[in-house]
C-alpha cells in the first residue's frame, strides 16, 4: 500500500472512532429508537457492542438482527456473513465502483470505504430511519465516495444510465423476520445485474438457509451467472457468489484471499471464508432438491412465497 493511502487510513480511523466516541460513554440499553413503518429500528449498546434491529410493532418482537459493530474495533466485521461478502474482492481487487442494495447499520459500505480510498460506493435502501441509525450509531458518514438512496434497491439500478458499470454489486435485503424481496431474486432481477456489470464483474447476495425458497433463489441465480460459489455460514446465512468472467478453481480463491489479506491485513480472516466456499459438485450436494428446483420469474412468484412475511 502506499504511503498516502497509509496516511489516509490512519485519519479515517480516527475519524470514525472519534464518531463513536459519545456511545463509548454510554451505559448499555437502548441507545436509539425510531418508528419505522410496521417496525421499530433500535439500536443497542451490549458490552461494547452496538446492535441494529428491526422490531415487530405487534409483539416487539425480533429474531433479526440488522448490524453489529464492535465499538474498540469498528473495522472488524462481527458477522462472518458480511466477512463472506468481502469475497467480491477475489474477483475484483481494485474495484472503480460498487453498488450495494441494502444499507442497515451501514457495515459493509463502512469497511469497503475505508480499504478502498479510490472507489465510489453508491448504496440504496427504502429506510430512511436506518440510514440515521448507521449515521448516528455506527461511525458512518456519507459522501462524495459513500453514498445512500432512500429507494428501491431494484429500481435505483434500473434508472442508472447504461453506460455506468459496477465491479462488485451485492445485495443484503430483509425486511421484518426475514422476508427477502420476490424482485429481488429472479432471473430478470440477475440478468438486470449482469447488464450493470463492468466485464469481469461479481454479484454477491446474502440469503438466509431457513429460506423456503433458498433452492429456488440458488437455481434461479445459477441461470445467469456461468460460475456460482455458495459460502455458508453455519445454518443461518449463506452468500451466494456469482461472475461470468474466467471461472477459479478453489485454490485459486483461497490465494487470492490470502494475498488481500496481507495487502490490507484485515481483523478478519478471508481465507477462513474463502476456504468455506463450495463450488461445483460440492455446492450441488450441499442444498437439498437444488436438481428439482423452480426458476424464480418476475411474473410467477411460486405458491406461498409471501406467506412467511408475517408481522
Amino acid at each position: 500500500m502506499i504511503e498516502h493511502e497509509k496516511n489516509w487510513q490512519a485519519m479515517n480511523l480516527a475519524a470514525i472512532h472519534k464518531r463513536l466516541a459519545g456511545l463509548q460513554k454510554q451505559p448499555d440499553g437502548v441507545v436509539f429508537c425510531k418508528d419505522s413503518g410496521v417496525h421499530y429500528v433500535a439500536v443497542r449498546k451490549d458490552k461494547g457492542q452496538i446492535k441494529l434491529s428491526l422490531v415487530e410493532k405487534v409483539n416487539l418482537h425480533t429474531d433479526l438482527l440488522q448490524s453489529v459493530l464492535d465499538l474498540n474495533n469498528p473495522l472488524h466485521l462481527v458477522s462472518e456473513y458480511t466477512q463472506a461478502m468481502m469475497l467480491g474482492l477475489v474477483w475484483q481487487n481494485q474495484p472503480q465502483r460498487i453498488y450495494i442494495a441494502g444499507f442497515g447499520g451501514g457495515r459493509i459500505p463502512l469497511v469497503l470505504h475505508h480499504y478502498l480510498p479510490k472507489t465510489v460506493i453508491e448504496c440504496a435502501d427504502v429506510d430512511p430511519i436506518a440510514i440515521e441509525a448507521a449515521t448516528e450509531c455506527f461511525g458512518v458518514q456519507l459522501g462524495d465516495r459513500l453514498t445512500v438512496a432512500i429507494q428501491d434497491g431494484r429500481e435505483y439500478l434500473e434508472q442508472q444510465s447504461s453506460d455506468i458499470q459496477y465491479d462488485i454489486i451485492m445485495t443484503d435485503v430483509f425486511f421484518g423476520n426475514g422476508y427477502s424481496p420476490h424482485r429481488l431474486a429472479t432471473k430478470e432481477f440477475y440478468q438486470l445485474c449482469e447488464k450493470r456489470l463492468s466485464g469481469e464483474g461479481v454479484v454477491l447476495v446474502n440469503l438466509l438457509q431457513r429460506d423456503e425458497f433458498f433452492a429456488e433463489k440458488l437455481k434461479t441465480f445459477q441461470s445467469v451467472f456461468s460460475q456460482v460459489c455458495v459460502c455458508p455460514w453455519k445454518d443461518i446465512n449463506s452468500v451466494l457468489i456469482g461472475s461470468n468472467s474466467p471461472s477459479l478453481e478453489k485454490s485459486e480463491i483461497v490465494a487470492r484471499a490470502k494475498y488481500l489479506q496481507d495487502g490490507h491485513d484485515f481483523s478478519f480472516s478471508l481465507i477462513d471464508r474463502a476456504f468455506d466456499i463450495k463450488v461445483g459438485r460440492e455446492l450441488a450436494e450441499s442444498v437439498a432438491n437444488l436438481d428439482k428446483a423452480q426458476i424464480l420469474h418476475d411474473d410467477s412468484p411460486p405458491v406461498g412465497y409471501f406467506d412467511s412475511w408475517l408481522f
